[in-house]
């Protein structure tokens, strides 16, 4: 299962890579999502030959919440508040990707000098995991919106998140639901205060929503 492995490892940093490369919000939901659905996959190759009861959960766990509650939570506030596409980054596209790249070989250059305790199955967990909350930083600090940078603080979550399924014995599985936990409500609050934020303009006597209502 090593090769499965490191092909979830290395479509993980590919899918970070292209979220920068991504100025369409729903693009870059829809690119988390395929993102959250491999890394769903990685305690079923990590246990193939021994899958226990707590590999089933935190897989389920992840491909439910972070594949599909969360991207159709983010996608009901982008609609709410009528929203398509990403105002310019502070960087373009090419930049970005340029540093992005530059930030994957950094990851995997400081990966070199890392040990982890014992032999993990796949050499690329440690440097991919790096990398991919590199790129997730670098997503958080380049984008405008808010719903964007929340995007970027998934993606160096689950970065995190597969750095721990490399000490995965090691780890409880309810240190990793609280995880998920955590995240479903930052993501949710974070759609609450959209609306919110959206009903307030509306609101608002000196909108152009209100001028055309009271126009009408």
């Amino acid at each position: 299962m090593t090769a499965w492995i490191d092909a979830s490892c290395i479509l993980i940093v590919f899918f970070a890579l292209a979220m920068l490369a991504t100025h369409r919000l729903i693009g870059v939901i829809q690119i988390f999502a395929a993102q959250a659905f491999v890394l769903s996959f990685v305690p079923f190759f990590l246990h193939a030959h021994d899958l226990a009861g707590r590999d089933i959960t935190l897989a389920l766990g992840t491909l439910v919440l972070k594949a599909g509650l969360v991207p159709y939570i983010l996608s009901w506030a982008i609609r709410r508040v009528s929203m398509r596409s990403e105002i310019k980054p502070i960087i373009g596209v090419g930049a970005s990707l340029i540093f992005g790249a530059l930030l994957i070989a950094g990851a995997f250059w400081v990966s070199l000098s890392l040990k982890l305790p014992g032999k993990p199955l796949s050499d690329l967990i440690l440097p991919c995991s790096l990398a991919t909350v590199l790129l997730g930083f670098m997503i958080m600090v380049t984008r405008t919106l808010a719903v964007a940078q929340v995007l970027g603080y998934l993606v160096m979550e689950n970065g995190i998140f597969l750095f721990g399924l490399s000490l995965f014995d090691a780890m409880p599985v309810i240190m990793e639901m609280g995880i998920l936990l955590d995240i479903f409500v930052a993501v949710f609050i974070m759609a609450i205060v959209v609306n919110h934020i959206n009903e307030a303009f509306e609101r608002s006597p000196g909108s152009s929503r209100g001028k055309m209502g009271e126009n009408a």
